[in-house]
Parts: structure tokens; C-alpha cells; sequence
């Protein structure tokens, strides 16, 4: 094959753009901080940086979905401590009559605190969370709880559960009916005390001076605040998982971050060690097409 000076000089042009290309690489590199700038600079690690991507956006998912159930068990866990309080608040009002001794007036100001006890109670069960009631189950915008006839709870037994890690989730309410009225069996989780119709019942014993209904209101309270400090200790397990849950994606992201500085991010040294070495090929690529473009057949003679 006859080596021709315009073979010659299309090799030089290319090995000029070749070299010139190589510079620019480098030089993008070196302005961006990254290494791969599409995914024709490297496939497969593009493709990796794309799933680590992904994976640190989907941790960012779970963890916004930790903060909001964290605060909303957060409001639970308030509304439950003040349930329980007044709950035995009601039961010394009650052991304070039921001797059945108490004149008129003193019953007729445990009455008064009772009546109030048991609509706080009630206003506690309603706690909105951003307009949604956080004991109402699936029924989030209207109240769960009525002040009565039975039944005082109107809404329904839906868990709402929340993603916490890949495959992992969370339940982050207490239905109503399991915390103050338990009437059916399926949903006597914590307790088997209905707290609205027992304060009902108590209400009733105290008017008639029914020392037996008062002595077993006293007692149904007490069973209720148990109850009720059930809910509570479910409550903070679940917000020990949701710690525990926040942790784990914090460990896998800084991981992640490690391993994608690790690919995408620069080396700057290197970069200026390899820009020189470049730029050395470049100079010698021009000088030796300058050199080369210069010969003709009478060098030869």
C-alpha cells in the first residue's frame, strides 16, 4: 500500500484531534469536579451512580416519612398521657363518694368535674394533626368520638401505615375504639374497658347515690388507665423502631455518599499529573506534523 502525504497528513489530523480531545476531557473534569459528565463517559458507572441516585432519593423518602410519623405519634403519645391523667383524676373523684355518705353538694361537684373530665377526654380523642384526626382510623376529617349516646366512636379500625426502609413499614396511629372503646372483641388490644360509657355509668351511680355502681366505676378506671398506659408503651416501642429506623438509613446513606464521592468525584492531582502528560503529547503531536508537512521528495534527492 502506497503511503500518500495526504494519508500522512489525515493520521496527523487525527492523532491533533485525538490528543486536542483527550485535553478537553481532562480540562471538563477538572471544571466540573466529576468525573463523568453522560453515560457515554463510562456505562457502568453510570449506571451505578444512577442507582445510588435512586437509592439516596428513596432514602430521602423514608426519612421525611420517619419525621411525620415520629410527629404524629409524638401528638398521640400528648393526647394519651392527658387521657390518662384525667381518667384517674375521675377515679379519686369516684373513690372520694362512693362510701356513699357524701352529702349532696360534694357529689354534685364530682358530677361537675366528671362531666368535664369526660368531654377533655373527648376533645383529646379528636386531636387533629394538619386538619386529620389522628385517632379516627381511615375516617380522618371528621371527629372520631361523640359525647354520646353509645356508640361514641364514629370512626373506623384502619391501621395507617407509613414506608420506613426498603420493605419496611411502620403502623404510625391508634385506632379510637381500641384506646377508649373497646366494645368488640376484635379490638380489645390494650384493654377491655369502654372509658366514655364507664365515666356514663359512673355519672348515673353518683346521682342515684349507688355506692356498688360507684365502688365498680372506681374499679373500671382503674382498669382503664391501665388501658390507656398500654397504648402508650405501644406507642414509644414504635417510636424506638422508628429511631432505630432513622439510624439504619443514615448509615446507608453516608455509605452510599462514599461510594459515589468515590466514582463521580474528581481527583484533582491526578488530573494535573495527567494534564501535563497531555499536554507534553499534544505539543509533540504539532510539532511533528509541522516537521512532517514541511518534507517534500526533494529532501530526499
Amino acid at each position: 500500500m502506497r503511503i500518500t502525504p495526504n494519508i500522512t497528513m489525515q493520521n496527523s489530523l487525527y492523532n491533533i484531534q485525538r490528543s486536542r480531545a483527550l485535553m478537553d476531557g481532562i480540562q471538563e473534569k477538572i471544571a466540573s469536579g466529576k468525573n463523568y459528565s453522560r453515560p457515554s463517559d463510562d456505562p457502568v458507572s453510570a449506571r451505578l451512580l444512577v442507582g445510588i441516585n435512586d437509592k439516596l432519593t428513596a432514602g430521602e423518602q423514608y426519612d421525611n416519612n420517619i419525621k411525620k410519623a415520629e410527629i404524629w405519634m409524638k401528638m398521640t403519645t400528648t393526647a394519651l398521657q392527658g387521657m390518662t391523667d384525667y381518667v384517674y383524676q375521675a377515679k379519686s373523684l369516684a373513690a372520694s363518694v362512693a362510701s356513699g355518705t357524701a352529702d349532696v353538694n360534694i357529689r354534685n361537684n364530682a358530677l361537675t368535674q366528671i362531666d368535664a373530665i369526660k368531654q377533655q377526654i373527648i376533645d383529646m380523642g379528636n386531636t387533629q394533626h394538619n386538619g386529620i384526626y389522628i385517632f379516627g382510623g381511615g375516617v380522618t376529617t371528621t371527629a372520631p368520638f361523640t359525647s354520646g349516646p353509645s356508640p361514641y366512636y364514629q370512626g373506623d379500625d384502619t391501621e395507617l401505615r407509613v414506608e420506613i426502609g426498603p420493605g419496611s413499614t411502620e403502623t404510625m396511629n391508634l385506632v379510637g375504639s381500641q384506646v377508649l372503646t373497646p366494645d368488640e372483641a376484635a379490638s380489645q388490644t390494650f384493654g377491655t374497658t369502654n372509658v366514655l360509657q364507664t365515666l356514663d355509668d359512673l355519672r348515673a351511680a353518683i346521682v342515684a347515690n349507688d355506692v356498688t355502681g360507684i365502688q365498680a366505676g372506681v374499679q373500671s378506671l382503674y382498669q382503664a388507665g391501665i388501658q390507656l398506659e398500654n397504648a402508650q408503651s405501644t406507642v414509644a416501642s414504635r417510636m424506638l423502631r422508628l429511631d432505630g429506623a432513622a439510624k439504619m438509613n443514615e448509615g446507608t446513606r453516608n455509605t452510599l455518599l462514599t461510594v459515589y464521592g468515590n466514582v463521580q468525584t474528581a481527583d484533582y492531582a491526578k488530573l494535573a499529573v495527567e494534564m501535563t502528560q497531555q499536554q507534553t503529547a499534544f505539543e509533540a503531536t504539532l510539532s511533528s506534523t509541522a516537521k512532517i508537512g514541511q518534507m517534500s521528495l526533494l529532501d530526499y534527492l
